[in-house]
């Protein structure tokens, strides 16, 4: 009896390099008036609770804020149910109305974060939407921000009191209201900051320093073209070199669930050739601007020829504070 061995040749998992997660949230503020400019109510910030949906639905966006035209989370909604928040929501209890009607000036601020004091850098925009007088009228209790009317909701919150309790707003026929909505990206680190890490090349464990840059914080309005992989680039380069992009770049379904997405350059034989030492990723709005995110240093160069092919996967992550 003869035996037979199979011999195959190791297949070898392209680098898989794991970036630092941001993470979304949102606080509101409420307020009643009439149509004479009287403000009759007005409450506290509160803090929202970002749903499972909602992070589900920041796969793929490039912006939250209402001023874009690309997937906006542009509609502010409210009912009347009183349930407290849980993240297995989808939306309201008891949904009543909803409007995308922009008040006064959006603003947006930042801050590249103290690595010292353990802050990390965000960024953050903040916008008024307004139902007209009799817009919305009744006891409202609940409400939460959607990329529809009342649909694809981001968050959802009970109105609260100066203590925190749930509240209900009474607002009457003569009566607006308008919600100030300050959503904020929250990085890991502060700009300027190092982490550090591994990441697999043809079997062997390489090391690895990631920066953060400041470009995400100069971005009008709220960017999170991060989690956006066809608005994104990855390049790599030697030490000194220019960077080079990848031949081909292509983005896996995402998965309900999972708060990631994986995005895969290819560089084909002859595309990049040298000690490759760096690796950059960038992002790209649609008319085309560009600003650094992530600047990562492998601690061992890696050399590549003329025919050799290199694939690099990125995994871009992201939560809720």
């Amino acid at each position: 009896m003869y035996q037979i061995k199979n011999i195959m040749p190791d297949i070898q998992k392209p680098a898989v390099l794991h970036l630092p997660k941001f993470s979304i949230g949102c606080y509101f503020r409420a307020e009643k008036y009439r149509a004479d400019g009287t403000i009759t109510y007005k409450g506290p910030w509160f803090a929202n609770t970002v749903l499972n949906t909602g992070l589900d639905n920041l796969e793929g966006r490039r912006s939250l804020e209402p001023g874009q035209t690309y997937s906006a989370a542009r509609f502010v909604n409210v009912g009347t149910g009183t349930s407290e928040p849980a993240i297995t929501q989808s939306g309201l209890d008891t949904f009543l109305a909803s409007t995308s009607t922009t008040y006064g000036s959006q603003t947006t601020a930042s801050s590249s974060g103290d690595e010292g004091a353990g802050d990390p850098a965000w960024r953050s925009y903040q916008q008024t939407l307004a139902f007209a007088i009799g817009g919305c009228t009744g006891n409202l209790s609940e409400l939460g921000l959607s990329y529809s009317s009342n649909s694809s909701y981001l968050n959802r919150q009970l109105f609260r009191d100066d203590v925190g309790d749930p509240t209900v707003i009474t607002v009457l026929s003569d009566e607006g209201l308008r919600i100030t909505v300050k959503t904020i990206m929250y990085a890991t680190m502060a700009v300027g900051e190092t982490s550090t890490g591994t990441i697999n090349i043809n079997g062997s464990s390489v090391g690895y320093t990631i920066a953060l840059q400041s470009g995400w914080l100069t971005w009008a309005g709220l960017c999170i073209a991060y989690l956006d992989g066809y608005s994104s680039v990855i390049s790599i380069a030697t030490e000194g070199g220019s960077f080079v992009r990848p031949n081909s770049f292509s983005k896996s379904s995402y998965v309900n669930g999972n708060y990631y997405n994986d995005e895969e350059g290819v560089w084909n034989p002859g595309r990049f050739t040298g000690d490759w030492k760096r690796i950059k990723t960038t992002m790209q709005s649609d008319g085309g601007q560009q600003r650094d995110l992530f600047i990562i240093t492998l601690d061992t160069a890696q050399t590549i020829v003329d025919t050799e092919e290199v694939k690099l996967t990125l995994r871009r992550s992201w939560g809720r504070v």
